[in-house]
């Protein structure tokens, strides 16, 4: 790798650097992936470009934006994050339709996978199909829509210019950012007690949030504590992919009986007892993990900015 593009990826890590004023590394951070976002949708809607992965990655960037702002909301004032966080949220909004129906496909094909010992061949195809072309054809309506592309475009492009003018402490330490990291985590918390207490989809989809946060707030805040932040990071991903599995399938068993006439007599009913099946293992596993990660008070974790 040449010397400028290992320095254009330094300057784009979604981390602080040891030392670094918290202020210009927010703002740095914060550039680096909306420059990502941009370069990532621009490819995805070329002539040869890969949409569907385009998209993935720019709501995934848009993800971490709004994380990024919420460690980041004491320094910032409510005002700015309030506006930055909507802006962010809004516009990975407008890109969902198409990554949401692609997901469909995808949980219905690792579901059977799992259990295909179980299934007959060709089972769920009618659901399969039907579900494949509704994915194609948004991929294919957003790929026609360039208005939407470039209204994103023009978001993220707006966004940067503003990133300069954020009101961030100047001369601020990582302390600065100890608030946000803090309200993170005890959020994080709170998720957690209500999906012990009612286990529900909702419940656990808030949790699903929180963990996102609560993984690039570590990320972000890595230098603080390098080896306990990047445990930390770890535990949330793997919470947040765990709970977000279950969500996913969620989301299917609801498509499956909104398009129960592509399904053959009694696939239903297997597929809502594979999806119950799946979804009491991962909700298990989630409550487990989830109290590792949220082990600690919140003071306690917010030490470790301070």
């Amino acid at each position: 790798m040449a010397r400028s593009s290992k320095q254009a990826e330094r300057a784009r890590a979604y981390r602080l650097r040891r030392g670094e004023d918290a202020g210009d590394g927010v703002r740095r951070v914060a550039r680096g992936q909306l420059d990502l976002a941009g370069e990532r949708l621009e490819a995805g809607t070329g002539t040869r470009g890969d949409l569907d992965g385009a998209v993935h990655e720019t709501r995934k960037a848009f993800k971490r934006l709004r994380a990024l702002v919420r460690v980041g909301r004491d320094a910032l004032g409510d005002e700015a994050y309030r506006r930055e966080n909507t802006i962010f949220r809004d516009a990975g909004r407008r890109l969902s339709s198409a990554r949401d129906a692609a997901v469909m496909v995808q949980t219905l094909d690792d579901l059977g996978a799992r259990y295909r010992d179980e299934l007959g061949d060709g089972a769920f195809a009618g659901l399969r199909d039907a579900l494949a072309s509704e994915a194609e054809t948004a991929s294919k309506a957003l790929s026609d829509d360039r208005a939407t592309v470039d209204g994103v475009q023009g978001t993220l492009e707006a966004a940067r210019r503003r990133v300069g003018g954020w009101p961030l402490p100047e001369d601020g330490g990582l302390a600065t950012l100890e608030p946000g990291f803090a309200r993170i985590y005890r959020r994080g918390r709170r998720a957690l007690k209500a999906a012990r207490k009612d286990p529900d989809t909702e419940s656990l989809h808030e949790l699903r949030k929180r963990a996102k946060d609560l993984w690039h707030a570590a990320q972000v805040l890595r230098p603080a504590a390098p080896k306990r932040m990047k445990q930390l990071a770890r535990r949330a991903h793997a919470l947040s992919d765990v709970v977000g599995e279950d969500h996913d399938l969620a989301v299917l068993r609801a498509a499956a009986r909104e398009r129960h006439a592509t399904l053959a007599p009694g696939e239903l009913a297997l597929l809502e007892r594979l999806i119950a099946r799946r979804r009491r293992r991962l909700q298990r596993k989630a409550l487990t993990q989830g109290r590792r990660v949220y082990a600690r008070k919140p003071a306690q974790l917010a030490k470790l900015v301070r």
